[in-house]
């Protein structure tokens, strides 16, 4: 008997064959960031892309930014914890 997989297992596989990695989870991190941190962060986002393991965000407010740097491996580990694999080593503040 065949086993069922769910949309997400078979959409990770195509990308893993086409060795796009990461990309789904990348992507579902992207679209869950407000989920992720919260509505204040999110809010104060206005830019966020994955490139290499190295997540960039641009910060509206320089207060936030700044307050983020002390909490990145914290904030680095809640990500990898949402992916639920270690999808990023890194976060550069802009």
């Amino acid at each position: 008997m065949k086993e069922e997989k769910s949309i997400k297992d078979l959409i990770s596989t195509v990308f893993k064959s086409y060795d796009q990695g990461y990309k789904y989870e990348e992507t579902s991190v992207i679209n869950s960031w407000e989920q992720i941190v919260g509505t204040v962060i999110a809010k104060k986002t206005s830019k966020i892309f994955i490139n290499k393991k190295v997540l960039y965000l641009t910060m509206t407010s320089p207060a936030l930014k700044n307050e983020l740097r002390y909490h990145k491996l914290v904030l680095i580990d809640k990500i990898n914890d949402f992916a639920k694999q270690k999808i990023i080593n890194d976060i550069n503040f802009y």
